[in-house]
């Protein structure tokens, strides 16, 4: 099954290399594409470099940004993978067994944080638990889907928040998920930056807002503190 891995971008010139060399060195070719939100600093150019191809945007919108990416996208499969998060090794093999049973359209995997804190090993055991449970999968614990799929759900949402939730339960409702060991290795730079219980509220707090059915607009201006 051909892989095309998506990475939307925005302003990620120190991660950006090492989540390319993380596709590069998998035991299987994938296509690459970068889907960029507007950066301002050396994000394209060094995308280019390591031979992405490119898609800018204009605009810092998740989903516009997967969906502009997937639209030329050739691959069989969708992977979407965050800039600042890499895969571990054989992460393309658990796909493939997995999307090779004809039951499953997709899923997600378990995710490591970088920071070496305890508390970083209870963030990675609750997240995993509670995707588990409820099929609710995030942008940083690499969605997957089957291109024929992704297809029939007309893509991702384009909403200011939380459109790797909303897309994660309408794959759902379409057929089997499956979570897998992985894991995606993502950044712990928002909690070290921001503070881990303050970061860790503010990302409950938005999404018992959207499932309380709070405009994503206004959950994305009170989290983000500016207008969206």
């Amino acid at each position: 099954m051909k892989i095309s891995v998506i990475i939307p971008a925005y302003n990620e010139e120190s991660c950006l290399a090492h989540c390319i060399e993380s596709v590069r060195t998998q035991n299987h070719p994938a296509e690459i594409i970068v889907t960029d939100g507007g950066s301002e600093d050396s994000t394209i150019t060094m995308a280019r470099k390591l031979s992405a191809e490119v898609i800018e945007i204009g605009e810092r919108n998740l989903g516009k940004q997967l969906n502009r990416a997937a639209a030329i996208a050739k691959g069989e499969i969708l992977l979407f993978l965050h800039a600042d998060s890499m895969l571990a090794s054989g992460i393309f093999e658990q796909i493939e067994a997995s999307l090779n049973q004809k039951e499953y359209i997709g899923g997600a995997f378990r995710m490591k944080l970088t920071g070496k804190r305890a508390f970083y090993r209870f963030l990675e055991a609750g997240g995993d638990l509670y995707c588990r449970m409820t099929k609710t999968y995030f942008g940083d614990r690499g969605i997957f889907i089957r291109a024929s799929v992704f297809k029939q759900m007309e893509g991702f949402g384009e909403l200011a928040i939380m459109a790797d939730v909303e897309f994660s339960r309408r794959m759902n409702s379409l057929g089997k998920t499956v979570f897998l060991p992985g894991p995606i290795i993502s950044s712990s730079r928002k909690f070290d930056n921001e503070g881990s219980m303050n970061t860790l509220f503010k990302i409950s707090w938005a999404l018992l807002a959207y499932r309380l059915g709070y405009p994503p607009e206004k959950i994305s201006e009170k989290y983000y503190g500016c207008k969206s």
